[in-house]
């Protein structure tokens, strides 16, 4: 069954038109992929900050506070992978993404990853810090900070999937 369909796969990659159509989806079903990956490390995040919250609420309730408005954020924005437009546009969209643009998005998407995984590491040792006692209110900035990044981040990604932007028109 398997060699059949690997003669298949060849010879459909030899019509004119749907190597390209073929590209695209596998573009797709990456960036699937990798949008199921980011979320998966930001439920573990989200899961992770829940404690810190819980422990937080023992010893200092007003940073607990404050770092429930990072625990919105944060679900906000995994929504926001979660439910993102991916890096394909159907034949007869209006807005048609190029391969340069499909490049920037890779890219952009390549940044978040590394964005959501410092995230993730940090609310890692914010959890730890908060099972030992120790304070952590200096640390809500930085928490922020990191959800700022990737806010930027999925807005570059947007506006290159909607046709607001170019690859080509970027620096």
């Amino acid at each position: 069954m398997v060699k059949k369909q690997a003669i298949l796969e060849k010879l459909l990659n030899i019509i004119p038109g749907f190597h390209g159509y073929r590209k695209k989806e596998y573009i797709r079903e990456d960036d699937k992929l990798i949008r199921e990956y980011m979320v998966r490390i930001l439920t573990d995040a989200i899961r992770d900050l829940e404690e810190v919250l819980a422990y937080l609420a023992e010893y200092d309730f007003n940073t607990a506070e404050r770092f429930d408005s990072v625990l919105r954020e944060l679900r906000l924005i995994t929504d926001k992978i979660r439910w993102a437009e991916h890096g394909y546009a159907p034949h007869y969209n209006i807005v048609k993404i190029q391969e340069k643009d499909l490049d920037k998005i890779r890219e952009v998407d390549a940044g978040l990853v590394d964005d959501v995984e410092k995230l993730r590491e940090f609310i890692a040792s914010l959890k730890n810090d908060t099972m030992l006692g120790n304070p952590v209110r200096d640390k809500i900035r930085d928490a922020f900070q990191f959800i700022a990044n990737i806010r930027k981040g999925l807005l570059e990604r947007e506006k290159i999937v909607r046709g607001w932007i170019s690859a080509s028109e970027e620096k």
